[in-house]
């Protein structure tokens, strides 16, 4: 699942950090420059990414049409 980031973003650790609790296995995707985030996870839904982002000060939106995330930070998490 792919977002736009209205807003920059923070370190890929941070979000990371907000998806955790909902999926203690999520590992994400961040184009910072470009504002694009991947979230790879069995568990969340779109809507909740999006609720979760935005509680956070990180408004976003779905991408209709994935692009490839080049030159991204990527995080598990694990060593957060």
């Amino acid at each position: 699942m792919q977002f736009r980031l209205s807003a920059i973003a923070p370190a890929a650790q941070t979000l990371v950090g907000l998806f955790k609790p909902l999926d203690p296995n999520v590992q994400i995707t961040l184009d910072a420059k470009r504002g694009v985030l991947e979230v790879l996870s069995s568990t969340i839904m779109v809507d909740k990414i999006v609720q979760v982002l935005g509680q956070a000060g990180f408004p976003a939106e779905p991408l209709e049409k994935l692009v490839h995330v080049s030159g991204g930070s990527t995080c598990c998490g694990g060593c957060a």
